[in-house]
């Protein structure tokens, strides 16, 4: 049985906060697409006027019934966020 695009989901960190701990570990939480604030909280008047810098751990994992092995995986960012005051990057933190 294969693994399918469908099969590869975003995961939510234990702590979805700007701590020093970093987030902690991967939970079994998916974060769903196009859900408002799924990782970040709205944006406040003072943050978008003097700007911010929030950052969030997710993990990418694949969620499947079967032991297959998946290979070869990379992630990219394919759009950009609708809010044009708004800018994302990915990073491994390992």
């Amino acid at each position: 049985m294969a693994i399918n695009n469908t099969d590869v989901k975003l995961f939510e960190s234990q702590r979805l906060t700007d701590e020093d701990d970093g987030g902690g570990r991967v939970t079994g939480t998916e974060v769903i697409d196009g859900n408002i604030n799924n990782l970040y909280l709205d944006i406040s008047r003072i943050d978008r006027t003097v700007g911010d810098v929030a950052l969030r751990k997710a993990f990418v994992g694949v969620s499947t019934d079967n032991n297959d092995a998946y290979l070869g995986s990379h992630i990219i960012l394919t759009e950009a966020p609708k809010d044009e005051n708004v800018s994302v990057l990915l990073f491994n933190s390992s």
